[in-house]
Order: structure tokens, then C-alpha cells, then sequence
């Protein structure tokens, strides 16, 4: 009788297990990011969100910004576009975080009408343009100026929110 309890108890255990939906992860939920590729160093892409969250209410931070370094990356994902990611496993939580990638999404880049680059190609630009030591910046704003030719992409230091205005040409 005491087998069967403990045969019993493990297996509602099992089941319970895989029926969680923890945000993030490969089982069909919410990915556990959404942001531009900011960086890139082998297969480990750094992956910060253009949205604020609000932990003012908590005693937290007013503004920040999710960021999270996901290896196993597929190699060709570049630096300026736009990812979904669901994690493979749980996330560390340093900052940035660290995470696997379990499967990743490319959001598709816009290029608007007249312009050479794309959105991606624009941001990728500002990035190797931009020589920022140790900080982690998000995509605020990426807009294309028909009349002058030029991209402009301002970039926000998630720590200090000091902002950067990038011009790109679009050639």
C-alpha cells in the first residue's frame, strides 16, 4: 500500500510538472523577450526590450528595461533586428540575464518607401557606429527622413537613461 502512495504521489507530481506554463519557455506561452539584437558575440545575442516596465509601485525602478544575453542563438540572426525569444530552461538574473534560447522568432523589418536599408540595417549601422563600453542600451526610436536620406535612431543607456541620436545615411 505505501508503493502505491508513493507511485501515486510521484506521477500527480510528473503531471503537474508538465502541465506548468512558465512565461518564456517553449510550451507554446508568452516569449520570455521581445527586443532588437544589440549585440552579438559568437552564438550569444544580447537582446534588450524598447519597452519600460514600472516597479516604482514596489520600491523599484520607474524605467527598466528587460535585457537578457540568450546563447544558442542561431547564427544567423544579426545585430538590429527585432526577436521574439522563449527560453530553453529557466533565466539567471544577473543583468542582463542570462538564458538558452529554446526557440527564437525574427519580427520582420520594415524599410520604409524610398529607403535602401531597412529598419535592421539602419540600427545595425548606429550600433557599429556607436563605441559605448559596457553599456546596455534599447532602440527608443528608428525613423527614415526621405528629404535628408537618413536614418535616425536614438539609443537609451538602460542604467543611466542618457540618450544618443545615431544618423545613418541610407546608402
Amino acid at each position: 500500500m505505501g508503493k502505491i502512495f508513493v507511485y501515486s504521489t510521484v506521477f500527480m507530481l510528473f503531471l503537474l510538472s508538465a502541465c506548468s506554463n512558465e512565461t518564456g519557455n517553449t510550451d507554446g506561452g508568452e516569449p520570455g523577450i521581445t527586443g532588437y539584437v544589440m549585440d552579438k558575440e559568437g552564438q550569444q545575442i544580447l537582446v534588450v526590450s524598447t519597452e519600460a516596465k514600472d516597479y516604482s509601485e514596489n520600491g523599484g525602478i520607474e524605467e527598466y528595461y528587460d535585457a537578457v544575453w540568450a546563447s544558442e542563438a542561431p547564427k544567423d540572426v544579426k545585430v538590429g533586428e527585432q526577436v521574439k525569444i522563449w527560453f530553453d530552461g529557466g533565466m539567471d538574473t544577473s543583468y542582463p540575464g542570462q538564458a538558452a534560447v529554446g526557440k527564437l522568432e525574427v519580427l520582420p523589418s520594415f524599410s520604409p518607401e524610398g529607403a535602401t536599408l531597412s529598419e535592421a540595417e539602419a540600427l545595425n549601422r548606429a550600433l557599429s557606429k556607436t563605441v559605448l563600453e559596457n553599456e546596455i542600451l534599447t532602440a527608443q526610436s528608428i525613423s527614415y527622413n526621405s528629404d535628408e536620406d537618413q536614418w535616425s535612431i536614438i539609443l537609451k543607456n538602460t542604467d543611466s537613461y542618457e540618450e544618443h541620436t545615431v544618423n545613418v545615411e541610407d546608402k
